[in-house]
């Protein structure tokens, strides 16, 4: 029988630079014409994010944001190492990367022997930047796959009457999306080294803006003066749910031991349009904190689609599956943080969810 833990954890962009670029989002946002003008200036933001930006455009807060993240995510790295998976299955999204105008899955199982990476080639805003190890901007990051895995969990999806789509290679990518990439680079913050292999599966988080928004903020600053129809919808937080359930029950009847990782922030200042973009919804944010920590699954089950893209937490989808396999399995959070910001685009969370004893939810 298998043995799943369960770990939540961000993929910040934000957090591969030094503490004085960590800003540079709100700061690219604000030139944005969809962004009143008087927004544009700090002194009409909310209180707590004038407060964040201080006197040096946030360069303070950003250290002590990333403190707390990453005392988490140290945690979280502690309870990967005691538990030893044999591999790690995460839930990320993609933004517009591996899947374009071509095809965009609902989800998708990456099904590899290796993954080889090269996440600094590209910064926020296009060229290459310093990252906060040091580390050339062409650093060649190889992941172990487990084809094995992906391609099992894949057949099991569908005899079980779950469409999953598969691909054993990236499309337009030059190696894995920032959503997977930036959760290794995190877990092994601290470069002592990380070796387990990776079965990633994407999630079509952005929906309605994946197209359109180009997987990001590009719906903010596009220069034809067209304007973009919004794309089909993501999955449901429901079939999302129901994803993580199936899974689940796979893997629990695996071989295996495996971290099962929901990787995102959560509501996106780019996301959210009635805060004209400028910074997220931290009222929902709690909220869908509140529900996690307390162990109420189902509330983001029965979440609409509708009230996650009006609070701009279309990457919440990613944390879904995780929530659907923790209630499947009767686990619950022995370490959930809530990392809060309206500076930094997105409030983070990590939590922790251990095996239990009790089987599978009949």
């Amino acid at each position: 029988m298998g043995e799943v833990l369960g770990l939540g954890i961000s993929h910040y962009p934000g957090f591969i630079y030094p503490d004085s670029d960590m800003a540079m989002r709100v700061k690219q946002t604000v030139t944005s014409p969809k962004v009143p003008e008087r927004l544009k200036d700090p002194a009409n933001w909310p209180a707590q994010m004038q407060e964040e930006w201080g006197t040096n455009e946030g360069t303070t807060f950003a250290a002590k944001h990333r403190a707390e993240f990453l005392d988490g995510v140290r945690q979280a790295r502690q309870a990967l190492d005691e538990f030893k998976p044999d591999f790690v299955l995460v839930f990320g999204d993609d933004q517009y990367e591996n899947f374009r105008e071509d095809i965009i899955p609902p989800f998708c199982v990456f099904a590899a022997d290796e993954f080889q990476s090269r996440p600094f080639l590209r910064g926020r805003g296009g060229a290459p930047k310093p990252n906060v190890w040091e580390e050339p901007y062409d650093k060649l990051f190889v992941t172990k796959g487990h084809r094995e895995a992906a391609k099992y969990l894949t057949t099991r999806l569908l005899e079980t009457g779950f469409d999953m789509p598969y691909s054993y290679t990236q499309l337009h990518h030059e190696g894995l999306g920032h959503a997977f990439m930036n959760t290794l680079l995190y877990l092994d913050y601290d470069r002592t080294g990380y070796d387990y292999p990776l079965v990633p599966i994407q999630v079509n988080a952005y929906g309605r803006n994946v197209i359109r928004g180009r997987g990001g903020s590009g719906h903010l600053f596009a220069t034809d003066g067209i304007e973009r129809e919004p794309d089909p919808p993501a999955p449901s937080p429901k079939r999302c749910f129901e994803l993580g359930q199936a899974v689940a029950r796979i893997l629990k009847e695996s071989p295996w031991r495996v971290a099962v990782i929901g990787s995102s922030s959560w509501s996106h200042a780019f996301l959210t349009e009635k805060n004209n973009y400028v910074w997220p919804d931290v009222a929902s944010d709690r909220k869908r904190f509140e529900e996690l920590k307390s162990g109420n699954f189902t509330a983001w089950r029965d979440l609409p689609l509708e009230t996650i893209e009006d609070a701009g937490e279309h990457e919440i989808l990613n944390w879904i599956p995780l929530a659907g396999a923790m209630y499947e399995l009767n686990q619950k959070a022995s370490y959930c943080e809530f990392v809060e910001t309206y500076l930094m685009n997105s409030c983070k969370c990590v939590a922790i969810f251990p095996p239990q004893e009790a089987a599978v939810r009949v």
